[in-house]
């Protein structure tokens, strides 16, 4: 590869210098006094950024990928009405960050996006198809992702393309995104509330086993449990209760509750509150977040799961769904329906869930228990209308 070194003057001396185009679309230089040695930094520099760019009107598909990456940080900073409107969680971007670097620059290589044409994109989506790692629901994000990044680039102000070629037609129209399977039901005659609650007291960490408890009393998702703080229990009242108002985000960073719907006040037993006040008069006065690590940071995931492994194998069960880490929120959300602690409400179950999607709980929670409301009376009718000899 023959580079584009020229020789100049600086200060009355000698150098030289290299000009490419960077990330950004901006031309950039790099100098030395010495000509080899320019030479190879200017080699280490074109493997960085890709292909050489000799035209502005170029767009490469690193290019592009940083140029949309921040737009998505952009959309974190918008202000509506003077207010914050936060439209893009950091998971969000973190979640196409590494679909973009796993999956589209490292298949597509650092392509000029003037030169993406049919054949490439079915070869792309061919790799896609075959990779027996992804779902079809990953497939089709993926994909997405590469059409975000192109149509960025058809929009003001980039506007440096004049369609966006991943619209031309369905490419993934072969890959069917079959909609997620039904929450298990729980049968709560092996899985008693008395027998889950016995697990968790078998717990050995005894900050595992608080946060189990609370999960399991409120059906928190464990990110939102990490991340109580002193504020967040609310015990100044005859009847107490925990405030989810925030959860422990990728990075292990505080951030907001999953859904709008997600700050919620959920109530809590006696004996739970007393646990819990023994708890936090244990910790360090200046300490202010309830579930922290000999290092100072939150409780992970990971460790919960570990824990509850250690008491399923030792009362050789096995869990009755496959996510461990949401194991209390789902038996606990069935159980409230089973109960009827709502009285078949998907409303008011929703709102304790903190979850926006009244269709899914009511698909999930109530309906498969509404069939036993009039058991009784259906026994009485049965037994008024036959009478077998």
């Amino acid at each position: 590869m023959e580079l584009a070194i020229k020789s100049t003057k600086k200060r009355g001396k000698r150098i030289f210098r290299y000009s490419y185009f960077g990330l950004d679309g901006k031309v950039k230089f790099l100098s030395h006094k010495n000509k080899s040695v320019l030479e190879s930094l200017a080699k280490e520099k074109v493997k960085e950024v890709g292909l050489e760019k000799t035209s502005s009107s170029q767009i490469f598909l690193s290019e592009a990928w940083q140029q949309y990456y921040k737009s998505l940080n952009q959309r974190k900073l918008d202000f509506k009405d003077g207010k914050q409107v936060k439209n893009i969680e950091q998971g969000t971007i973190d979640e196409y960050t590494s679909q973009y670097l796993n999956h589209i620059i490292a298949r597509l290589g650092n392509i000029d996006l003037r030169l993406l044409n049919n054949d490439k994109l079915n070869q792309f989506v061919s790799y896609l198809v075959n990779n027996e790692h992804l779902d079809n629901g990953t497939r089709r994000k993926i994909f997405n992702v590469l059409t975000n990044i192109v149509q960025h680039q058809v929009n003001p102000p980039q506007q440096k393309l004049s369609k966006n070629i991943c619209k031309d037609k369905d490419y993934m129209v072969a890959v069917q995104v079959v909609k997620s399977k039904k929450k298990p039901i729980i049968d709560f005659n092996t899985w008693s509330l008395d027998m889950v609650a016995n697990l968790v007291s078998d717990i050995s960490n005894y900050q595992v086993k608080l946060l189990c408890q609370i999960m399991l009393e409120t059906a928190c998702r464990p990110s939102e449990a990490r991340a109580l703080d002193r504020n967040s229990l609310q015990f100044h009242l005859n009847i107490p209760s925990i405030l989810i108002d925030k959860a422990v985000k990728k990075g292990k960073v505080i951030g907001g509750t999953k859904t709008e719907n997600g700050i919620r006040t959920l109530t809590i037993s006696t004996s739970l509150k007393d646990k819990l006040v023994d708890y936090v008069n244990s910790l360090p006065p200046e300490q202010d977040q309830l579930f922290l690590n000999s290092k100072g940071n939150y409780i992970c995931v990971e460790q919960i799961i570990s824990h509850l492994e250690r008491v399923l194998t030792k009362n050789k069960l096995q869990l009755p769904i496959k996510r461990k880490s949401y194991f209390f929120r789902h038996y606990t959300a069935t159980y409230w329906a089973y109960s009827k602690k709502h009285k078949g409400n998907a409303l008011d179950l929703a709102r304790d869930l903190g979850d926006k999607d009244i269709n899914f709980v009511n698909e999930n929670y109530i309906k498969p228990f509404k069939q036993n409301d009039n058991a009784e009376e259906n026994m009485d009718y049965q037994n008024n209308n036959f009478n077998w000899k």
